[in-house]
């Protein structure tokens, strides 16, 4: 009956053509095979066809059908890798380019525990940067103009970056300066050292040379051939502290002696060979017996400490605003860029009523006080000091408007301690 009625599309030869029962199953696989790939080639023709009908009419197929891409090779998945760690790496090296490429902060310019000249010389570098003023009095101790000596300021402000570390000993500040400025004129690299008083480096454990400068030995300090009516002694002190300058008229001092008591001088010497032995707790209390005797052991010019004594000098004929003042910080800071890391000479009158040693100061021919009135920092103390000189420069100061004079009615400093103690300040 299943032969009477046959399959409506089958013809009755292919009916005729059917194998036995037992391997019709195998038949049935290889037709089904057949029109699969019939079905596939039509399919794949069609494809084609829409392809070259799009393309010839310009218009990109959104889809690809094409074969998936081949797996990466070694060479994307090392370039991915190094993408990665670069990432991973973006702040150091933002960072590092950052030291070498921008300015230095205030703190790359003052090396913790760097010796005071070498503090001076860093300090007048970010000045410069600054400002592009090169420091005051230089002028005296070299031959190039200040044209040429800016240039040499730009050349250590470089060098300075790229010294790594930054220079903390005269020895290495000195040769800093020494190899930047190796082609230029023997005169000037000697001025510009004796005026930080950095020894050369090509004479070992040496002065700077005579004509030394505000950063220069005691022995070589520049101040007035002949000493003013009414001095009682003079100091060369070692070079100053930035923590020195109390305000815009007052300054502590040490100056190396060697008429200090026998058990002071003991002190010291037990305190140094405690530090060499790291003992440091008996060497802090071996450093407060001798403060309280007004001692304190104080690295000279070639950075050696010395057992020095402690003075506060006040200084003579001037009188600057106090802390809480207008223009109080900025006379406190005008003091402290003429005397930082510079040894003085110090001219002592007498001693007021704080104990403190009232005085003219020296440095490399500078006289200070002069130089805080005539920038408008101070006051000529008229109570205490004559001198025509010093009201000279007061009154060239106003006439400029420099300084606190800048503004219509400055308070007399004496007046505002005065209404203080009053209650009225």
């Amino acid at each position: 009956p299943a032969a009477a009625n046959p399959a409506p599309h089958l013809h009755l030869a292919e009916l005729n053509s059917f194998p036995p029962p037992r391997s019709c199953l195998p038949f049935l696989v290889r037709r089904a095979e057949t029109a699969l790939r019939r079905r596939a080639h039509c399919h794949s023709s069609s494809r084609r066809s829409t392809q070259n009908q799009l393309h010839s009419l310009q218009i990109p197929g959104r889809i690809s059908h094409g074969n998936p891409p081949p797996p990466p090779t070694r060479r994307v998945i090392l370039l991915l890798l190094l993408v990665v760690v670069l990432g991973a790496m973006g702040n150091s090296i933002y960072k590092f380019l950052c030291g070498v490429c921008s300015d230095l902060s205030d703190a790359a310019f003052q090396p913790h525990g760097a010796h005071a000249s070498v503090a001076a010389l860093g300090r007048d570098i970010l000045e410069f940067q600054r400002t592009k003023q090169v420091p005051e009095g230089l002028s005296r101790h070299v031959v190039s103009s200040p044209a040429a000596q800016a240039n040499w300021y730009k050349k250590l402000q470089v060098a300075w970056k790229k010294a790594r570390p930054a220079p903390t000993t005269p020895e290495e500040a000195g040769r800093l300066v020494v190899l930047t400025l190796k082609n230029h004129q023997k005169a000037d690299v000697d001025g510009l050292l004796a005026f930080y008083g950095l020894p050369h480096p090509n004479e070992a454990g040496s002065a700077p040379p005579p004509a030394a400068g505000h950063h220069a030995p005691p022995a070589q300090h520049s101040a007035p051939a002949h000493k003013p009516q009414g001095v009682k002694f003079e100091l060369h002190t070692l070079p100053v502290d930035a923590k020195a300058v109390a305000d815009g008229d007052t300054v502590t001092v040490y100056v190396d002696t060697n008429d200090a008591p026998s058990e002071i001088k003991k002190a010291a010497a037990e305190r140094t060979k405690a530090r060499a032995a790291r003992n440091y707790p008996t060497a802090d209390a071996l450093q407060k017996t001798i403060a309280a005797a007004g001692y304190r052991m104080v690295p000279n010019a070639k950075g050696v400490e010395v057992l020095a004594k402690k003075y506060r000098i006040r200084l003579s004929g001037i009188d600057a605003p106090e802390s809480a003042m207008p223009y109080g910080k900025e006379a406190t800071e005008a003091l402290l860029k003429l005397v930082e890391g510079k040894c003085l000479t110090v001219h002592v009158y007498n001693t007021d009523r704080y104990g403190r040693s009232v005085g003219d100061l020296h440095v490399g021919g500078v006289f200070v006080q002069e130089q805080m009135l005539k920038k408008g920092f101070a006051w000529h103390y008229t109570a205490y000091d004559k001198r025509p000189e010093l009201a000279k420069w007061q009154s060239q100061a106003q006439a400029a408007r420099k300084g606190l004079w800048a503004a219509s009615k400055p308070q007399e400093p004496w007046e505002y301690r005065k209404a203080k103690r009053n209650g009225n300040a």
